[in-house]
């Protein structure tokens, strides 16, 4: 499907220092041991963590200056595309040996998403402040494996990788969960109770997901790999003269990477003099970052837990090399991370742009719930880039929840039908998009995406626990007769 030709803003989140996290989610803060100048900050920036996830924000904000983390990301991210190409026999081995597993069905060939799932334990908690041994070999072996990568790395696991991807796996995944429960504690305080960190605490456990968005050209090779192993082409790799055609386009021969003007990578075919075109071909009368993607990488929906924590994304491209096989690290085409936000708020979509250090933090469902509507859930998308046919993009996200026996209340503005407030609901019920949208374009991008968008209402009911709330969201959703059951 072709992009719509409609505007969108790209839309730089609130960042939060990694510092001022801890000191507001500490319960030792008071105005006897900080200055009036100090306080004032505090209060500020309180003021803005509110604005950020709360009705009237986006649902989201980013966190940086992340001791350690940024050394895994960067270690962790190129291996999603790696586990995802692999040959069926080779990643279901690496992946017990590692202890991952796939929550996605990796058979279909066409797939836009392949997916590798791990539970992480809270009382493995890590402090993001400490120097462990594990962050200390890490790093160094992160660092290592980085020189050491050539163009034959991407076609298989060597045991070194196979150990520090569950190494990493778990480490970063340790402290992002502490990122979203002290945000949770911050949220605590700023609006009274303790609902949600507590939640999360009892729960024990959240997901960490490593996701790798393919390219087209990851599902011709991975075409082209499932033909080899039943035989229908010849046995022997690719040799560094394989060219793999692009139907209606350049072949990976003529494809390459350079840098613009300002140094910027840009991938696939995109030369310098080719930008400036490019953004006029896909985006008529818009300018290339005012996009919006109607094309996606995963559907438009709300994540149904307390918070979803995010690396940002990394992006892989062909490295010219003639090989298909050979791919490197390169900068967003439009430079934004292609996460789209719905803002019922002022009737628009925000492509979210974060700087590649930091981790972002989105509000879902379980917190607008549990929190009475303080707290803002997040609808959003991934946009995929699709005129750049060898562009993935690699992330790693950690869901925190709820217990799954835990009860859900229901919040007041569903609970009171005759004073609902229409401008919370009309971005949690699809049902009441009629009393926000206006016409034309902005009417049916709004009709588009809550389309498929089953409504909170009906899947919320007195006296679920998180574990059945879950259950019936997935099924509407996805299950039979979902409203994405059909979509990749």
């Amino acid at each position: 499907m072709a992009a719509m030709e409609t505007q969108a803003e790209v839309f730089e989140p609130l960042e939060l220092r990694y510092s001022d996290l801890v000191l507001l989610s500490s319960s030792r803060i008071s105005s006897s041991s900080l200055s009036c100048e100090e306080l004032e900050r505090i209060e500020f920036i309180s003021g803005g963590v509110m604005r950020a996830l709360g009705p009237s924000g986006p649902g989201l904000l980013a966190i940086t200056g992340v001791p350690k983390a940024p050394a895994f990301r960067r270690g962790l991210l190129p291996l999603a595309r790696k586990l995802a190409l692999l040959g069926k026999k080779e990643r279901a081995q690496v992946l017990k040996d590692i202890g991952l597993g796939s929550d996605v069905s990796m058979r279909n060939l066409d797939r836009a998403v392949s997916s590798f799932a791990m539970q992480l334990k809270y009382e493995q908690f890590s402090n993001l402040e400490s120097v462990s041994p594990l962050f200390n070999n890490g790093q160094e072996d992160i660092e290592e494996m980085q020189k050491r990568r050539t163009v034959d790395d991407w076609q298989g696991f060597h045991g070194h990788e196979q150990q520090l991807i569950g190494n990493i796996f778990r480490e970063l995944g340790l402290c992002m969960m502490e990122l979203g429960f002290q945000l949770a504690q911050v949220c605590d305080n700023l609006i009274g109770g303790k609902e949600l960190g507590q939640s999360i605490l009892d729960a024990g456990t959240a997901k960490g997901r490593l996701i790798h968005y393919h390219s087209v050209l990851d599902n011709l090779l991975l075409k082209e790999e499932n033909k080899r192993t039943k035989g229908s082409i010849s046995k022997a790799r690719p040799t560094t003269s394989s060219v793999i055609n692009l139907p209606n386009t350049l072949s990976l021969t003529n494809l390459h990477v350079s840098a613009s003007s300002d140094n910027k990578v840009l991938p696939n075919f995109m030369k310098n003099e080719d930008e400036q075109f490019l953004c006029g071909k896909i985006s008529t009368g818009v300018s290339c970052r005012r996009k919006y993607f109607s094309n996606l990488w995963q559907q438009w929906h709300y994540d149904y837990g307390i918070f979803t924590v995010l690396t940002s994304p990394l992006f892989m491209s062909s490295c010219g090399l003639n090989d298909s096989f050979c791919f490197k690290d390169c900068s967003s085409p439009d430079e934004h991370t292609y996460l789209q936000l719905y803002d019922s708020n002022n009737d628009r979509v925000l492509l979210v742009k974060a700087s590649p250090e930091s981790f972002i933090i989105q509000v879902g469902e379980s917190a607008d719930i549990l929190s009475n509507g303080k707290l803002r859930s997040t609808l959003h998308s991934v946009g995929r880039p699709s005129e750049i046919e060898s562009l993935s993009r690699e992330t790693f996200v950690v869901f925190l929840q709820p217990p799954w026996n835990k009860v859900l209340p229901i919040p007041s503005y569903l609970m009171d039908a005759e004073v609902k407030d229409e401008e919370h609901l009309a971005s949690n019920d699809a049902c009441l998009v009629g009393h926000m949208v206006g016409s034309g374009d902005s009417n049916h991008i709004v009709q588009e995406i809550f389309r498929s968008i089953p409504p909170l209402s009906s899947r919320l009911r007195r006296g679920m626990t998180f574990a059945e709330f879950s259950r019936e969201t997935t099924k509407q959703y996805y299950g039979g007769g979902g409203t994405q059951s059909g979509r990749q």
